[in-house]
């Protein structure tokens, strides 16, 4: 017998009595083989190097996390995707990046023929993509768990961070790390016109605390003890960063960030004496290296007219000043590099890598200057010079599609190719390795080489294939 009281919503703002509709959110599918190596693709050794693959997609684990009911593909191939769609599905979401959209135009015109889906939506940085517009029936700018939620009649009140689980390996295949990546606060306001982050967020939003501490407490129990925090800006919020710094210190975390110049050279200090501090013993074997491990910056240039010019807002005698202090307490430093301003010309584009190659960083990402869609640098470039390229699997940084006054696009090759071995020579790795192992034999003795040696085994036994939504939903 039915009764005659409605039918009330759970706790989730879901309806029970409405059917959920089958969601697709899938990343571009991978023409290669290997998945994309971030250090691979700044490095030109051939021989011995690190790597850093990507296996995860971190924006549709956030939505998976938060929104459990839609499934989410990682990197398939095209067969992948064609053989999932047959499932039939009322809506298959692309997540993409500029330099896949052609691949992600494929995928949505053949989603679209297949008859076995309904609408076809578009998200992540791609969504920026000029041309797209009218190729999809809905498209995403900025983090969508909100945007996405009212499909399936649900809320999001609280970000709730997944586990993000990756490795750094070598070119042979040995696994020599396992880390968590980290979110704090997503967005970013400073506005440099050549960066798409605050036109895909300009209001950044720092993660709740108790969600943080949350997947820190998974990382701990799974043995993960070094985290990289994966912001645009670690400490656009400074209370909020410091807050994170001390759950880091809690749970006896090895941690890493990217972070500005002006930020970090307050902080470099502080932070390195937190490592050298005894701690307490808990009943439980702590982790003798624990701290801050080193910082990624964005030095992109070092003449001040240039980082006048894109907005920067940081002096260059600063960020070189942060970046010997990183290496006087022996931490870690990845440095941001750019070539190709409209200034630039290969003599004084060779003066400068000889500069940067001189700081003997860890490593050096070097990127051609690419005005990026939504940017002020793109409405610069276009009408001052002209934008010859519209091929968009060139705007990944490492192409020069825009009609430079003083370099050719294939100067501009070769220029990027000796860049790149110049600043991350074959030594590199070995230099890296011999910082790690000795500061964490300064820090803890036998107990320190033990601890970084622990690595290398826990990062090849880990379950990589693990189900993406790792943590229940905690719902209101």
């Amino acid at each position: 017998m039915k009764s005659d009281e409605p039918e009330k919503p759970d706790r989730s703002g879901h309806d029970e009595r409405a059917v959920p509709p089958r969601v697709l959110f899938t990343t571009a599918y991978r023409n290669e083989k290997e998945p994309y190596d971030y250090i691979g693709a700044n490095s030109r050794s051939r021989w011995f190097r690190f790597r850093w693959p990507r296996n995860q997609s971190f924006g549709l684990r956030f939505l998976k996390q938060n929104i459990p009911e839609l499934e989410i593909m990682e990197f398939p191939t095209f067969d992948e995707y064609q053989k999932k769609l047959d499932e039939g599905w009322d809506v298959v979401g692309l997540s993409f990046y500029l330099s896949e959209t052609e691949e992600a135009l494929k995928m949505a015109d053949f989603a679209r023929a297949s008859g076995t889906v309904g609408e076809v939506w578009a998200g992540n940085y791609g969504a920026l993509t000029p041309e797209i517009g009218d190729k999809f029936d809905k498209v995403f700018v900025g983090y969508a768990e909100n945007q996405v939620a009212p499909h399936f009649n649900r809320t999001v009140e609280r970000i709730v961070h997944p586990p993000l689980i990756e490795y750094l390996d070598t070119s042979f295949g040995l696994k020599l790390n396992i880390y968590g990546a980290l979110f704090t606060i997503r967005g970013c306001s400073v506005g440099c016109k050549f960066c798409q982050a605050p036109c895909f967020c300009n209001k950044p939003s720092p993660l709740p605390l108790e969600s943080i501490e949350k997947v820190l407490s998974y990382y701990k129990d799974h043995k993960i003890n070094v985290v990289v925090i994966e912001d645009e800006s670690f400490g656009a919020n400074r209370k909020h960063a410091d807050k994170v710094v001390d759950l880091l210190d809690e749970y006896e975390m090895v941690w890493g960030c990217m972070a500005r110049a002006d930020y970090l050279r307050d902080k470099i200090d502080e932070w390195a004496e937190m490592r050298q501090m005894p701690r307490k013993l808990s009943g439980k074997r702590r982790n003798p290296v624990s701290g801050f491990g080193g910082a990624a910056i964005g030095i992109e240039n070092f003449h001040q007219e240039v980082l006048d010019d894109v907005t920067k807002r940081e002096r260059t005698e600063e960020i070189l000043e942060t970046v010997e202090k990183l290496q006087r307490h022996g931490l870690g430093t990845v440095g941001y590099y750019m070539i190709g301003f409209a200034s630039d010309t290969k003599e004084s584009i060779n003066e400068d890598i000889g500069k940067l190659a001189s700081l003997k960083l860890d490593l050096s990402q070097i990127c051609v200057l690419t005005p990026l869609p939504k940017t002020p640098l793109w409405e610069e470039i276009e009408e001052k010079y002209g934008i010859f390229d519209r091929d968009y699997h060139h705007y990944d940084g490492k192409h020069l599609v825009w009609n430079h006054p003083n370099i050719s696009s294939e100067e501009m090759e070769q220029i990027l190719d000796w860049s790149m071995r110049k600043v991350n020579p074959r030594t590199a790795p070995f230099r890296s390795s011999a910082r790690i192992w000795t500061n964490a034999y300064r820090c803890a003795g036998l107990a320190g080489m033990r601890e970084i040696f622990s690595y290398i085994f826990r990062a090849n036994r880990f379950d990589y294939r693990q189900d993406p939504r790792m943590l229940e939903v905690e719902l209101e």
